[in-house]
C-alpha cells in the first residue's frame, strides 16, 4: 500500500513523498492477509526481550539447552535473574524428573550462558548476555574464527560494540564463580 501526500502550500512547492508502511509489514500484508489477527501485538503486555545475537549460539546447543534457556529467558525480570522453583521447570518443560533437568542446567553453566546460585532453600538463575558465553567459548577454542566473524557482523549490523578475539575473555568470571 502505497500513499500520496500533497505537500503544496507547505513549503511552496508542489510535490508528492511516498509514505511507505514498513518493509516487513508490507510483506506481511502481501503473504499473510488478515494476519494482524493472528501474530503477537508487542504493543501490549506479556512479552520479554530475548537477545538477537543468541541466534548465532544455537549451534552450540543442544535442543534441551535451548528449550531451557528460552525457558529462563522468559521467566526473567529486566534485571536478567529469575527463581521458579526446580518442579515448576519440569513441568512446564513436560520433563518426567528432576534428573533429566540438572544436567541441561549444568551445561548452561559451564558453557557460561547462566549462572546459578542458592539461598534459603531457593535457587536463583541469572540469565546471561550471550557475549559472555561467546568470549568463553573464544576463550575456551570452541569457537572458530569464521563464528567469530558471522558473530561480529551481526553485532555490526545491531551497531553494536564487537567482540575482540584478544581480549579477556573470561574477564567476568568471577562473578560467574
Amino acid at each position: 500500500m502505497v500513499m500520496d501526500i500533497n505537500l503544496e502550500g507547505m513549503d511552496g512547492n508542489s510535490g508528492t513523498q511516498k509514505n511507505r508502511m514498513p518493509r516487513d509489514l508490507r510483506y506481511r500484508e502481501q503473504h499473510f492477509p488478515g494476519a494482524d489477527q493472528l501474530v503477537f501485538k508487542t504493543s501490549e503486555k506479556g512479552f520479554v526481550p530475548v537477545p538477537i545475537a543468541l541466534r548465532k549460539t544455537l549451534r552450540f546447543l543442544s535442543s534441551p539447552e535451548v528449550r531451557l534457556l528460552l525457558y529462563l529467558y522468559l521467566r526473567c525480570s529486566r534485571y536478567g535473574i529469575c527463581y521458579p522453583p526446580t518442579d515448576e521447570i519440569v513441568h512446564e518443560l513436560g520433563l518426567t524428573s528432576k534428573k533429566n533437568l540438572l544436567p541441561h542446567l549444568s551445561s548452561l553453566v559451564e558453557k557460561r550462558f547462566i549462572s546459578i546460585r542458592t539461598s534459603a532453600s531457593k535457587t536463583f538463575y541469572l540469565v546471561h548476555d550471550p557475549r559472555v558465553a561467546v568470549k568463553h567459548m573464544l576463550a575456551s577454542g570452541l569457537l572458530r574464527d569464521e563464528d567469530l566473524f558471522e558473530i561480529n557482523d551481526l553485532y555490526a549490523d545491531l551497531n553494536q560494540t564487537l567482540i575482540d578475539q584478544d581480549s579477556d575473555a573470561d574477564q567476568s568470571n568471577e562473578a560467574i564463580q
